[in-house]
């Protein structure tokens, strides 16, 4: 007789507390914002120790999904965060460095991303969003320094992915930036002219805007398809075969 299959393995105690936040995430008695109970109710609550909530929390807080705030006010004790992005970046950085993925990969999800994006954002943009766009535009113009220049070229891109009106891919297009944020940073540094690069980049920008302005999907598709990767091979990305 063949043995039955074996039984999951026990969790942790910190790993019981980190499933019953997820589970309140899941059903909804837990939101973006919310305060986690204290940590001696939370581990009456769970029959577990005071430790095993800590050693839970921080794990969470390295990952960011929890934050913690200090003292004994009205903002102390731990809470979920608002905005994961900052977790994410990280994760996928440090799967980069891992090797679990490369960086062309997290460039061809960017530019998967992008293109969704922007055909969505052109059938449903708002003049104000549009505005808000071509400010956006003005200001790279008008930025001084490398680094302000790709701030605000992040939030040019995230915004087109806000503006579609897709989260989730808004979530992720932040998450994909601030992994390669170092990588980027660190391109731009070596470039022989970086102030005609963000000349480019800005004229670029400006370009798929005004095919989001049309109501033109593919054309602003493949404009931020064109931008990205004309960067990505001036920054010495070379493996771009298969993008065409």
């Amino acid at each position: 007789m063949s043995p039955g299959p074996k039984p999951p393995p026990r969790l942790r105690t910190h790993e019981q507390v980190m499933a019953e936040i997820e589970n309140r995430l899941n059903n909804g008695t837990l939101k973006a914002g919310d305060r986690l109970p204290p940590e001696r109710q939370f581990a009456e609550a769970l029959g577990v120790s005071r430790g095993a909530v800590r050693e839970a929390l921080r794990i969470l807080e390295a990952i960011g999904v929890v934050e913690a705030g200090p003292g004994s006010g009205p903002n102390s004790g731990s809470r979920i965060v608002k905005d994961s992005t900052v977790g994410m970046g990280m994760l996928l950085r440090i799967h980069l460095q891992l090797a679990s993925f490369t960086e062309t990969d997290l460039l061809e999800t960017r530019l998967m991303l992008e293109r969704l994006a922007c055909r969505k954002a052109a059938s449903i943009a708002t003049g104000a969003e549009i505005y808000r766009l071509r400010r956006l535009v003005d200001e790279m113009r008008a930025a001084p320094t490398t680094a302000e220049h790709h701030e605000l070229d992040t939030a040019f891109h995230v915004g087109i992915a806000q503006i579609s009106g897709n989260g989730l891919a808004a979530a992720l297009m932040a998450a994909l930036r601030e992994a390669l944020h170092g990588a980027m940073i660190a391109g731009f540094e070596r470039l022989d002219d970086p102030v005609r690069t963000m000349k480019t980049l800005t004229d670029e920008h400006e370009l798929i805007v005004d095919a989001i302005a049309a109501g033109d999907g593919r054309a602003a598709a493949d404009q931020v398809a064109e931008h990205i990767l004309g960067f990505y091979r001036v920054l010495g990305f070379d493996d771009l075969n298969w993008a065409g």
